[in-house]
């Protein structure tokens, strides 16, 4: 499953260019992706789903939207609390 994980995330688009989450952290964040926070990894997380849409440099609003939803699938299914959420949404 980790290694399934790892090929899609390496070749999947995250719009402006970047193809994988290296890419996209130093591309959006300035930042090796050891060194993203988790409200970063989030968004990072729900761009995939509609790259030129949930770009962060070309719809911001858009882009947190599809944070906000990505953060409330995690606490539907049970990885975050809204306790973790909410900490995770004050950390921009």
């Amino acid at each position: 499953k980790e290694e399934i994980l790892e090929l899609y995330l390496n070749t999947s688009y995250f719009g402006d260019g970047y193809y994988t989450v290296k890419e996209a952290a130093q591309g959006y964040f300035g930042k090796e992706p050891k060194d993203m926070t988790d409200s970063e990894c989030i968004l990072l997380a729900g761009i995939p789903n509609a790259p030129s849409a949930y770009s962060p440099t070309k719809n911001p609003e858009l882009a947190k939207q599809r944070q906000k939803q990505v953060i409330n699938k995690m606490i539907k299914y049970k990885y975050l609390t809204q306790e973790e959420a909410d900490k995770i949404l004050e950390e921009e």
